[in-house]
């Protein structure tokens, strides 16, 4: 599919002259050399770079409230492990890493600051690029525009620039503990959506922090239902909702708890009287000022850093079951933490449909650059774009283009659909293996199939219908009857 599109974008580039034009049009090509950009979004504190150090399995991001969580921070895989800051200006200012971790200072004002690039020997980055991003719905309007613009849904239609290429193939958002009073935080979600390629199959909700809700029992359990009640909401906007405690996930992912530290934890666990650990892990406070614990201050310091409240439960817990090395501790701070099922998106669905979602988000910014109004000169080599993209569009083995393009819709509130017919877009585009909800395991394949198709022949054609909604009802159509055919060949 990328082939298909970088084609189209040499065959342009071959009449465009040099102007906004040619500028978007060569950015565009070259994003679809580089890996797949996933993006961590969300609102200040949400525990987004925490999030980032997981996915990377080190601690390099920064999570206090410096310089570098106020600009768009891109990790991407290179040699020699560097800092590129790229000014407003142009100039990119090459820093070394301080210890491993981002330098505190910059080196220029975050408000001449137009992004940062950290380049990693880092596995992950072979395959994906990470990014962090500022808190949008902050106090600081800065910060939520440059978190827009990098999402590419900023500026006013008409308006478009070659800046307005979104960089955001997928994306991980994180949301606080939510309750009902949040409804304005989910409504304020969607917009996200509006003017970017995402859709429910390129992105997930995290629900973060949620060792909050520990009232002595599991807070993962706890979290459960109102993760429920998310998905819910976010129907048809994101792939899922999933728990998660970033720090235990930090922790257990970075690379920075150490045979030290499992002792560390021996000594807390050596506490064995359940009102003296009730009392000492009662408030960060209580932990490090308890007298009956043999441990320095600084561990007992770093140990919170490290694992918080809850955490440091979990660590007494698994001590008590018999942990006693860093590998033992590590494995219960990942289960605990519900960071597999994160990872499992990232590596598995993210980067496993890295194509489509890269050839999608292409054919999007070519679409809208084509409708440039600030470029009298490429006005026609752009308008000439609209032709060979309708053509990948309607080429039947690139259907998975337009099942996106449905997605899209749906994310952003421009298609309604009926909970049935939705459950349908949700099957083709977000689901590991559509065929999955159509019964494939107990061989009602080709008949299920066969039913979604007609369902969708009904809805095209109600004459209450609009055409767009008439012609993304045809492509689910469509995306059901070749499924059908599929399992009948297999059949025969």
């Amino acid at each position: 599919m990328s082939a298909r599109v970088r084609q189209l974008c040499d065959d342009a580039l071959a009449h465009l002259v040099p102007g906004p034009g040619r500028t978007m049009v060569e950015q565009v090509r070259a994003k679809l050399s580089v890996p797949l950009t996933i993006t961590v979004a969300g609102g200040v504190s949400s525990g987004k770079s925490t999030l980032v150090n997981a996915l990377l399995g080190q601690r390099i991001a920064a999570v206090d409230a410096g310089e570098c969580t106020r600009v768009v921070t891109e990790f991407r895989y290179g040699n020699p492990e560097r800092v590129e800051v790229v000014g407003t200006n142009g100039v990119v200012d090459v820093l070394g890493l301080a210890r491993g971790r981002m330098p505190e200072h910059l080196g220029r004002p975050t408000d001449e600051i137009s992004s940062v690039v950290v380049y990693l020997s880092n596995a992950l980055l072979n395959h994906v690029a990470v990014v962090d991003t500022p808190g949008l719905n902050t106090v600081t309007e800065v910060n939520e525009e440059t978190t827009s613009n990098f999402l590419g849904i900023s500026g006013r239609e008409g308006e478009l620039t070659a800046g307005a290429v979104s960089r955001a193939d997928a994306l991980v958002f994180l949301l606080p503990l939510l309750r009902q009073s949040d409804a304005d935080a989910l409504r304020g979600f969607s917009k996200l959506f509006g003017g970017s390629t995402l859709s429910s199959a390129s992105a997930v909700a995290v629900l973060s922090k949620v060792d909050r809700l520990a009232k002595g029992g599991d807070p993962m359990l706890a979290a459960a239902p109102i993760a429920g009640r998310v998905a819910a909401e976010l129907r048809g906007v994101v792939s899922g909702v999933i728990p998660v405690i970033g720090l235990l996930a930090e922790t257990a992912q970075a690379a920075v708890f150490t045979e030290a530290d499992a002792l560390a934890l021996a000594a807390v666990a050596a506490v064995d009287d359940p009102l003296d650990r009730d009392d000492m892990l009662l408030t960060s406070d209580d932990f490090l000022g308890f007298d009956g614990l043999d441990l320095e201050r600084s561990q007992r310091a770093r140990l919170l850093s490290m694992l918080d409240l809850y955490g440091l439960k979990v660590a007494v817990r698994a001590a008590d079951g018999g942990a006693r090395t860093a590998s033992d501790f590590l494995k219960v701070f990942d289960e605990a933490s519900g960071f597999a099922s994160l990872r499992d998106v990232v590596v598995q669905r993210f980067a496993g449909q890295s194509e489509v979602f890269k050839a999608h988000a292409a054919m999007n910014d070519l679409r809208r650059a084509s409708y440039l109004r600030n470029d009298p000169a490429n006005l026609r080599a752009l308008r000439a774009l609209r032709s060979p993209l309708e053509k990948i569009e309607l080429d039947p083995a690139l259907h998975g283009l337009r099942l996106l393009e449905v997605a899209q819709a749906v994310a952003a509130g421009t298609l309604a659909l009926p909970e049935s017919l939705l459950a349908d877009v949700l099957a083709l585009t977000a689901a590991p293996d559509p065929r999955s909800v159509v019964g494939v395991v107990a061989g009602r394949s080709s008949e299920a199939a066969a039913a979604v198709a007609k369902r969708w022949a009904a809805w095209e054609n109600d004459p209450r219908r609009s055409p767009v909604e008439s012609r993304l009802a045809r492509v689910m159509k469509e995306g059901y009857e070749m499924m059908w055919s599929e399992f009948d060949e297999v059949a025969r």
